[in-house]
């Protein structure tokens, strides 16, 4: 069973969408059951300042995905490097135990997301 902040993350979706101006972005797959989820990061002075998603999954991993956008919204990079599948587990007041996949594949894509646009950063773009 879903606690109701993840019922209202299924329900409401917010920030789900492309981000055209995306500073960082990133796709995460999971092989075993299809998931993938797409999250765009517009980063302005070292923050935080818009977040989407798009996942094509199951619920836990819609779930996932939009928390980790309210998870990150006006947070500072380093703020967002902390948050882990145990951190968006906690916002989501859990998920069921074989869906827990869901919350990894959020992490990740935040994780790579946070990674490609410190290489971009680097090149100056």
């Amino acid at each position: 069973m879903y606690s109701e902040t993840a019922q209202r993350l299924i329900v409401e979706l917010p920030n789900r969408g492309k981000l055209q101006d995306a500073t960082h972005t990133a796709r995460a797959e999971n092989p075993v059951c299809g998931d993938i989820t797409d999250l765009f990061l517009k980063v302005e002075k070292d923050v935080v300042v818009a977040c989407r998603f798009q996942t094509y999954g199951c619920p836990a991993a819609i779930a996932a995905s939009a928390a980790v956008t309210q998870l990150c919204g006006g947070k500072s990079l380093e703020a967002c490097r902390q948050i882990t599948s145990l951190s968006i587990l906690d916002f989501l007041e859990g998920l069921p135990r074989h869906k827990l996949h869901g919350a990894d594949l959020a992490a990740e894509a935040l994780e790579k997301a946070l990674r490609e646009g410190e290489g971009t950063r680097s090149r100056g773009c």
